[in-house]
């Protein structure tokens, strides 16, 4: 026969759930606005039953009540992978997206003051020379404009090669961030793993846990090892919940889908990788490295999504064989020297085959070649985008412009010649013309430019559908939460009304019989 006070039990027992129900809610309501927070609910479960006797041979079980089991936290680990996946692939394009459109503000083409438009007047100075040869004004803007040219390769190239130096500083600020992260990520499975065994589920942790994986998907792409998985089941890790998530082991993909562990949390290998890029003496990134294992980049490469190698993407990177530098900027700033180093050394060789008329002091006139050294190398290097000048003959006389081919005054073929290298093909350029070549560049920066804002919109896309499907799931609905909220109200007064309908019993039993006879 059960107790007669098991009714104040179970009543006690519905009292007690429906407070920590509401206070779960409470503290759901509290943290509506905390970045990464999920929503919590109190599990209910009924307690154990009691075998009673109705007489006649009849038994019967009663309900004894209502306890809370543990307080799970409402998420989903798929849609996690998921808007982690598209998060990894929008911080790549997004990068790559901001890159490029640095290089396109520097190019700036086409406009009045770019490289094309630059070199178009250059080419119209020699036109206007070729009808006048011997007129200074003439030779002084073909010089005027020549300067002009060196001086707009120059910026480009030196333009470039800043916003490439500021990418290698976001690529080492970010990949401090990486090893920041993996380091959080290491101390918080070590707290989890504290509590875990004890049979309590640390919410707080594993919310920790998944923002810092949320803010690793946008540096790198990499997966998650559970190593406590099968512990947790056989139920060999104390008393841990069933639902408990277990310490996680991460690996980063790096190119090629390959993979390294970065964080290790098995007892004989416990540690966390430090990442890092390796630079030669040049300057340019050779390999990654995670702990003392090193992958040498290589050209045939496939890079992964990330942060991290989008901006080694853009930077550029010099192949295993030390042989090539790849990479969108190292590639451009290559094709700009190839320019300039084409444009030079055609425009000095028929330059030098051209002839001059030099007036000496005592007026005498002397036919010469002209010079090699129209354009020439500003330091010791040989000549690029970044250090191309007039040379000093060019600048110490105008005379020294060669315009003739067969020596007489008034010949202008040697300026037709020189505006003519306008439409020269030239072997280092793919013998392409200058032009040419030039506007290549151009159409495939739009291209690639294009594309990458293309991918990153739909990646855009589909993390935003990805985190409005996992906000539907962990996200607190102040609505739904106020629902819940009279739900577990109305149960605590219910059940306190119980306890009160079970007091009135027994006060009438204990005081109110046997008074007969007395």
């Amino acid at each position: 026969m059960g107790s007669t006070f098991m009714g104040l039990e179970t009543g006690r027992r519905a009292l007690t759930t429906s407070q920590w129900a509401l206070q779960a809610t409470g503290n759901n309501v509290s943290n509506a606005g905390t970045a990464g927070f999920s929503r919590q609910r109190l599990v209910q479960a009924t307690t154990e039953q009691l075998s009673v006797s109705l007489g006649g041979g009849k038994n019967v079980q009663f309900g004894t009540g209502v306890r809370g089991e543990l307080v799970e936290r409402l998420r989903d680990v798929m849609v996690d992978k998921q808007y982690r996946d598209e998060s990894t692939k929008y911080a790549y394009y997004s990068t790559k997206a901001a890159a490029f459109g640095r290089m396109e503000d520097i190019i700036n083409e086409p406009s009045e003051t770019g490289l094309a438009k630059t070199l178009d007047s250059f080419w119209a100075s020699l036109q206007g020379l070729s009808k006048n040869p011997q007129d200074s004004g003439a030779r002084s803007v073909v010089r005027q404009q020549a300067d002009t040219v060196s001086k707009t390769f120059n910026y480009l190239a030196t333009s470039l090669t800043k916003v490439q130096g500021d990418l290698k500083n976001e690529l080492d600020v970010s990949t401090k961030k990486v090893n920041d992260l993996l380091q959080k990520i290491y101390n918080v499975n070590t707290q989890i793993h504290e509590i875990e065994p004890i049979g309590v589920l640390p919410n707080d942790l594993y919310d920790e846990r998944d923002r810092y994986f949320d803010e690793l998907s946008t540096y790198v792409d990499f997966k998650k090892v559970p190593i406590d998985a099968t512990d947790i089941i056989s139920g060999s890790m104390g008393n841990a919940s069933k639902l408990a998530e277990g310490r996680i082991d991460i690996e980063i993909i790096i190119p090629n889908q390959e993979s390294i562990k970065a964080v290790t949390m098995k007892a004989d290998d416990e540690n966390v990788q430090v990442l890092e890029f390796i630079t030669n003496e040049d300057g340019n990134y050779t390999a990654f490295k995670a702990g003392s294992e090193e992958t040498e980049f290589a050209s045939d490469m496939v890079f992964s999504n990330g942060k991290l190698w989008a901006l080694i993407q853009m930077h550029g990177y010099q192949n295993s064989d030390q042989s090539e530098v790849s990479g969108e900027y190292a590639n451009v700033l290559k094709k700009l020297d190839s320019m300039a180093l084409g444009f030079a050394n055609t425009f000095n060789k028929i330059h030098s085959d051209n002839k001059t008329v030099i007036t000496e002091a005592d007026g005498t006139k002397t036919i010469e070649n002209g010079t090699d050294q129209f354009f020439v190398s500003s330091t010791s290097d040989s000549i690029s985008a970044k250090n191309i000048s007039v040379g000093d003959m060019i600048w110490s006389s105008l005379s020294n412009i060669a315009t003739s081919q067969d020596g007489n005054i008034g010949d202008s073929a040697g300026a037709l010649a020189l505006a003519n290298v306008k439409s020269e093909r030239i072997e280092n350029l793919e013998n392409a013309s200058l032009g040419s070549f030039y506007q290549s560049l151009i159409g495939d920066m739009g291209v690639a430019t294009s594309q990458t804002i293309d991918l990153g919109k739909n990646a855009s896309v589909l993390m935003d559908n990805a985190d409005q499907r996992r906000m539907s799931v962990s996200a607190v609905s102040l609505d739904e939460e106020m629902t819940m909220m009279i739900q577990y109200q109305h149960a605590y007064n219910a059940a306190a009304r119980n306890i009160t309908t079970v007091d009135e019993m027994l006060d009438k039993i204990i005081n109110g019989m046997g008074l007969v006879g007395r």
